[in-house]
C-alpha cells in the first residue's frame, strides 16, 4: 500500500500522456459499459426483482389441465365451480381468489364512457396484501346474491372521475347500468392482474356472484385465479391437494358432460407467469450485449497490447532498478481500473438515459417494463462489472510486459522489432475470438431480421388499411333482452354505414388481433365422436357486413342475410376454409350442418352458406386457427366492437361515428377507438424493438471486430516492416507482398468466422421460439454473414497492410 499513491501518479501521466489511447478506452468502456448496464436493469427489474407485492414468493397462479383437450390445450383458465369447490376444501393456502377483467359501461359520472371492471372473489386484495386507501376491501358477504351491489375503485377514477370527492365512500355508481355503491379507493399505483399480466388499468373491483351467470362444471374455463400459500407449503404439496380435489370434481364435470371428464391442476409462481415469454427473449438480450463487451474488451486487451509492446524498454529499466514482476503487473491493471472507473461512471450516466428512454418506448406487453430503473443491485453490477473489464483488458498485456528478459531489451537497439511470437499469437487468438463472437450475434440478428420481415410480409387474409376499430358498451340492465340488443346493434351499424365515406361497416364480437375469443366444439351432423375427440373453433359474432369491412374472401358460397332471422330453423353460418377442409375434407360444404356439441344444450344448429379464406385475426405469427362466423343476432352482448371501412383516413370519421352512436342512446359508450393498421403495428411491435436492438449491438460488434482486425494487421506488418523492405529492395514486387501479407493476416479472420458460424448453428435452439417460418440452420442467413463478415474484415486487412506498407523501403532500412 505504501507504493499506491506513486502508482497512482505515475499511471495518471502515462495515461496523460497518451490521450488518444485514454480517450479510446473510456470512451469504448463507457458505451459498452453503459449498454450492458442498461439491458442488465431491465432484466433485473422484469426477471429478478420480486414482485411489488407483500412476500411475493408465496402468491401463485392457478389453472386447469383437462386431459382429453391437452394435446390441443395444454392448460385452461378455471371454471367458476371448481373453483369454488377448491376454495371450500383446499388447506394449502391462506387465501385464494378468481378473477376475470371485463370492458364495463359506465354511466353517471359525466359523458358515458367504456372502463375495465375486475370481477374478482372477495379475498381478492387480502391474497395480494393491498390495503385500500380509503375504506374497506371487498367482504365474503359482497359475493351473496339479493346483497346491495358494491365497488371498490382505483385511484386514477376517483380522482378523475369522481374529482376527488372526500365523501366518495357510499356514492353510487352506475356500472351497465346497475348502481353500485362505493365501499373503498385503492392505493394510488397499484397494479392488479387481468389475464396473468400486471395492469394498472383496472377502474374498479366488483365481487363475483355464481348466481349472476350461471356455469356448470364441465367447460366454461374463463376466469384466471391467483391464491397465496401458507408458510412451508411448496408447490408440489399445493399442487398435489388440487389434484386430489380434481378427482372430485372430475365426477361432476363428468356427470355435466355425460362423457369422461379428467382434470388436473397447474401450481406456478405468481412472477414466473407474469414475465411468462418475455424471460428468453430478455436472457438473449443481456447475452447478446456481454457479446458486444467481449468484443470491446478483446479489442482493448489488443490495443493494450500494443501499448505494453512499446514500453518494453521502460519496463526493463524499471526491472534492472528493482522493480518486481507483481509491481510492475498491479501499476499496469491499476490504469485500466482508472480507465474503467471513469468510463464505468460515464457510462451509468448513458445508461440513466437509455433506461429512460426504455421506459417510454418499450413495448407495452412487455411485462414490468415500467418498473425498469437504477438500483443498488444495478450499481455493484456496474462496478463488478467495471472491474472485471479492467483486469481482462490489463492481465495479458501487463504479464507479458513484466516477463521479459531486462538485459535483452536494454541491449536491443530496434525500435521497431518489439514484439515477439507469443505476443502476435496472443493478439491473433484475441482477433479469433472476436471474430467468432461478432458472427454468432450476426447470425442471430440475421435470423431474427428475416423472422420480422417474414412476419410483415406474410399474407394476413384481412385487409386493415382504411379500417376503423371502435369499441362499445352498452347499459346491461336497460338491453338485458336479445331484442333490445339486437334492436339497437341494427340501429348503429344503419346509422354508422350512412356516414359520408363509410363504404362498409359491421360488429364483431373481437376484433383481429385481440386474442382468440369464444372457443367451442364443432359437431358435424351425424359426428358420435366423443366432444375431446372433435376439433375446437374460435367463433366470432358479426353483421354480414364483416368480410367487406375486413377484406376477407368469400371463397365459396355467400355472406348471411339480415332475413335469415328465423329461429325455428338452423342459424346460417360461414365457415373458414382449413375449418371446412377438416370438418368435411373433399366435399362442398355449402348447406352442412353443425353444432357446438355442448351436451344438455337444445339449439337448432347452423348451416354453412359460405366458406371464408383463412385470416391471421388472432394473431400474426400462428397458423390460423379453426374458425366459425355466426350472425351476431344468434349471441349478442352487451359490448362489442364496430369496424368501419372508409374511403377516406380511419381517424377521421372518429368523432362521426361517436355522434350519431350517443344521437341513438347517450349511455352507449364509445371505448377505444383506433385504425385498425396501427392495431396491426402494434401486435409487431414487441419483434420490431428486438430486431432494432439485435442490429445495434450487431452492427456494434462488427465494427468493433473490424477495428481490431485492422489493428493487428497493422501491427502485425509494422513488425516485419524491414523484412518486408528488404523483400522489396530484392525485386519483390508489391502485390506479391501485399498478397503475402493478406494471406496470413486472413487465418485469424477465416478461423473466427469458422467458429462464429459453428457457434451460430449450435446455439440455434436458444432462438428457435422466437423465431416465425425461419429455421435456425438458415443456410441463406449463415451463408450471408459469413461472406460479409468475411469480406469486411479482407477489406480491413487490405487497408492496414496497404496503408503500413506504403512507407518508403530505404526509409524502414535506415530505421535502424
Amino acid at each position: 500500500m505504501k507504493y499506491l499513491l506513486f502508482d497512482l501518479r505515475d499511471a495518471f501521466r502515462s495515461l496523460r500522456r497518451d490521450r488518444g489511447y485514454t480517450v479510446t478506452v473510456v470512451l469504448t468502456f463507457a458505451l459498452t459499459l453503459g449498454a450492458a448496464t442498461t439491458v442488465f436493469s431491465i432484466v433485473n427489474s422484469i426477471l429478478l426483482k420480486p414482485l411489488a407485492y407483500r412476500e411475493p414468493d408465496r402468491l401463485v397462479a392457478l389453472r386447469e389441465v383437462w386431459e382429453q383437450l391437452a394435446d390441443r390445450l395444454p392448460t385452461v383458465e378455471v371454471n367458476e365451480q371448481h373453483f369454488e369447490y377448491w376454495r371450500q376444501h383446499a388447506q394449502s393456502f391462506e387465501s385464494m381468489a378468481q378473477y376475470i377483467v371485463r370492458p364495463t359501461n359506465l354511466t353517471g359520472a359525466g359523458e358515458a364512457a367504456q372502463i375495465e371492471v375486475m370481477h374478482a372473489s372477495s379475498p381478492m386484495l387480502d391474497v395480494l396484501r393491498i390495503q385500500p386507501a380509503i375504506g374497506r376491501a371487498l367482504a365474503a358477504g359482497d359475493e351473496q346474491a339479493g346483497r346491495p351491489a358494491v365497488a371498490l375503485i382505483s385511484d386514477g377514477f376517483w380522482r378523475q372521475r369522481l374529482s376527488t370527492d372526500p365523501a366518495v365512500l357510499g356514492r353510487s355508481i352506475v356500472l351497465d347500468g346497475r348502481p353500485h355503491v362505493v365501499v373503498g379507493v385503492l392505493p394510488a399505483g397499484v397494479r392488479l392482474l387481468d389475464r396473468d399480466r400486471l395492469t394498472s388499468d383496472v377502474d374498479a373491483i366488483v365481487p363475483i356472484r355464481l348466481d349472476d351467470d350461471h356455469v356448470g362444471w364441465a367447460g366454461d374455463h374463463n376466469n384466471g385465479a391467483v391464491a397465496r400459500l401458507r408458510n412451508g407449503v411448496t408447490l408440489a404439496q399445493a399442487r398435489a391437494e388440487l389434484d386430489v380435489l380434481q378427482r372430485q370434481v372430475s365426477i361432476r364435470a363428468t356427470e355435466d358432460a355425460h362423457e369422461p371428464v379428467t382434470l388436473d391442476a397447474v401450481v406456478r409462481h405468481l412472477d414466473d407467469v407474469v414475465v411468462g415469454s418475455a424471460r428468453q427473449s430478455l436472457l438473449l438480450l443481456l447475452g447478446s450485449v456481454f457479446a458486444v463487451l467481449l468484443v470491446a474488451c478483446s479489442n482493448l486487451a489488443n490495443l493494450s497490447l500494443t501499448r505494453a509492446t512499446g514500453r518494453v524498454r521502460e519496463a526493463s529499466i524499471r526491472t534492472a532498478l528493482g522493480a518486481t514482476r507483481a509491481r510492475l503487473v498491479s501499476g499496469a491493471i491499476l490504469e485500466q481500473l482508472m480507465l474503467a472507473v471513469v468510463g464505468g461512471a460515464l457510462g451509468l450516466w448513458l445508461a440513466s438515459s437509455a433506461i429512460a428512454l426504455f421506459v417510454k418506448t418499450a413495448p407495452t406487453d412487455l411485462p414490468r417494463a415500467s418498473d425498469v430503473a437504477l438500483d443498488g443491485r444495478v450499481l455493484m453490477f456496474a462496478l463488478a462489472l467495471s472491474v472485471l473489464a479492467a483486469l481482462f483488458v490489463a492481465i495479458v498485456p501487463a504479464w507479458r510486459m513484466s516477463g521479459r528478459e531486462a538485459q535483452a531489451d536494454l541491449r536491443s537497439v530496434s525500435t521497431t522489432a518489439t514484439g515477439d511470437g507469443r505476443a502476435l499469437r496472443a493478439r491473433s487468438a484475441l482477433l479469433v475470438m472476436q471474430v467468432a463472437v461478432s458472427v454468432t450475434l450476426l447470425v442471430v440478428t440475421g435470423l431474427l431480421t428475416a423472422s420480422f420481415m417474414r412476419l410483415l410480409s406474410i399474407d394476413k387474409g384481412f385487409a386493415p388499411d382504411h379500417v376503423l376499430a371502435v369499441r362499445l358498451s352498452m347499459p346491461a340492465e336497460r338491453y338485458a333482452t336479445e331484442s333490445t340488443r339486437q334492436a339497437a346493434y341494427d340501429r348503429i351499424i344503419a346509422a354508422v354505414r350512412a356516414l359520408p365515406g363509410v363504404t362498409a361497416a359491421s360488429s364483431t364480437s373481437m376484433l383481429p388481433l385481440a386474442g382468440g375469443g369464444q372457443v367451442n366444439g364443432v359437431a358435424p351432423d351425424g359426428d358420435t365422436r366423443p366432444a375431446p375427440e372433435r376439433p375446437n373453433a374460435n367463433y366470432r359474432f358479426v353483421a354480414p357486413d364483416y368480410f367487406d369491412a375486413l377484406g376477407i374472401a368469400i371463397l365459396r358460397g355467400r355472406p348471411f342475410r339480415d332475413d335469415e332471422r328465423a329461429a325455428d330453423r338452423p342459424a346460417p353460418a360461414l365457415v373458414s376454409e382449413s375449418t371446412a377442409a377438416r370438418l368435411w375434407p373433399g366435399q362442398n360444404p355449402l348447406g352442412k350442418r353443425f353444432s357446438r356439441g355442448l351436451t344438455g344444450v337444445d339449439e337448432q344448429g347452423f348451416e354453412v352458406v359460405g366458406v371464408a379464406a383463412d385470416a391471421r385475426t388472432t394473431t400474426l405469427d400462428a397458423t390460423p386457427p379453426l374458425m366459425v362466423y355466426v350472425p351476431y343476432w344468434w349471441r349478442s352482448r352487451a359490448a362489442l366492437s364496430l369496424v368501419i371501412r372508409s374511403q377516406t383516413e380511419p381517424l377521421s370519421l372518429a368523432a362521426s361515428v361517436r355522434r350519431v352512436i350517443h344521437g341513438i342512446d347517450p349511455d352507449i359508450a364509445v371505448g377505444d377507438t383506433r385504425a385498425l393498421m396501427d392495431m396491426v403495428d402494434g401486435s409487431l411491435a414487441p419483434r420490431r424493438y428486438q430486431v432494432r436492438l439485435f442490429v445495434v449491438f450487431g452492427a456494434a460488434a462488427l465494427a468493433i471486430a473490424l477495428l481490431g482486425v485492422y489493428g493487428v494487421t497493422a501491427y502485425n506488418v509494422s513488425r516485419r516492416r524491414r523484412e518486408m523492405s528488404i523483400r522489396l529492395a530484392l525485386g519483390a514486387r508489391s502485390g506479391d507482398v501485399l498478397a503475402l501479407v493478406m494471406r496470413q493476416s486472413a487465418v485469424p479472420v477465416m478461423l473466427g468466422l469458422a467458429a462464429g458460424a459453428a457457434g451460430a448453428v449450435a446455439g440455434g435452439r436458444f432462438v428457435a421460439s422466437l423465431l416465425f417460418e425461419v429455421p435456425t440452420k438458415d443456410p441463406f442467413v449463415i451463408g450471408l454473414v459469413v461472406a460479409s463478415v468475411g469480406a469486411t474484415g479482407m477489406i480491413a486487412t487490405w487497408l492496414a497492410a496497404r496503408r503500413t506498407l506504403g512507407v518508403d523501403p530505404t526509409a524502414s532500412l535506415r530505421e535502424e
